[in-house]
């Protein structure tokens, strides 16, 4: 009887595991098709018998980073997603946290209508935004993008950080105010650091979602501010399409995400399971 029991979950870990397994599978077989994409000639890549193994050439890496304007994309990138990300978490940290430390119905109802902000489309807001922004004259300027990507990104990084600054027990802040310590030097001094986990998968996830745009970076930007997903389109011509040179340009976007992922790696774990176990 005990065997039988035993091999049940045992059964059911294996089963679980090629599950898990296969989706794995099914999500990184485009990714790393595009990468080895990347390395193939155009023959390589559209011949009739598809090979795995190929010798590969670094001719469209030359073609994206020397014949091309896409580098100065990645540069634009780079600078308004940092920007807005460290925006976004100042601007969000100093929302959330009374929100978290008061609570009450009403701020309940308030971090609901906050969140419930991230729903709407983009598509439905692009034209007010544009006009808008067209009116202060800040449309073509990177810094039409740094204020689009922080108020996006808004709503969700204050819903996530008022959950992690809940997770601070409040004796530790009340013995800071018996040592002498200010609000502010609590919330800086004490609060942050014990949230660090939180915060850094907050502006992981705020530096992806902003990264990854393509709406209001192709309408907002302009013909020297481009960011890198607007740039992938330089290479799709009236002639024809550049698919190998395209995907060694795909593979050069996804890199920052994979590389902030992959330093934030422990924080990103221990601030997206903060809560989970009391």
């Amino acid at each position: 009887m005990s065997q039988k029991f035993h091999r049940k979950p045992r059964a059911l870990d294996h089963l679980r595991f090629v599950l898990g397994l296969l989706v794995t599978l099914i999500f990184i077989f485009p990714v790393a098709w595009m990468i080895a994409t990347g390395f193939k000639t155009g023959n390589q890549a559209f011949s009739n018998s598809t090979s795995f193994f190929f010798k590969p050439s670094l001719d469209n890496y030359r073609e994206v980073f020397f014949k091309s304007d896409f580098k100065s994309g990645i540069m634009t990138s780079l600078q308004a997603v940092s920007i807005s990300v460290v925006l976004t978490v100042c601007l969000a940290s100093g929302i959330a946290y009374p929100m978290a430390r008061f609570p009450s119905k009403g701020m309940n109802r308030l971090a609901s209508w906050i969140i419930s902000l991230r729903i709407v489309p983009p598509i439905v807001t692009i034209i007010p935004l544009f006009l808008l922004l067209r009116t202060v004259k800040l449309t073509g300027s990177i810094w039409s993008l740094v204020l689009v990507y922080t108020f996006m990104n808004m709503p969700l990084a204050i819903w996530l950080l008022r959950g992690f600054f809940k997770e601070v027990p409040r004796e530790i802040e009340e013995a800071a105010e018996i040592d002498g310590l200010d609000g502010k030097r609590i919330f800086l001094k004490i609060v942050l650091p014990l949230s660090a986990p939180g915060v850094v998968a907050t502006a992981l996830l705020s530096f992806v979602f902003a990264w990854n745009d393509f709406l209001f970076a192709n309408i907002l930007s302009g013909a020297t501010t481009r960011t890198a997903t607007v740039g992938l389109t330089e290479f799709v011509t009236p002639v024809g399409t550049a698919w190998t040179t395209i995907m060694a340009a795909g593979t050069i976007v996804v890199i920052p995400v994979w590389v902030a992922a992959l330093f934030a790696q422990k924080y990103l774990v221990r601030g997206l399971t903060m809560g989970s176990v009391k």
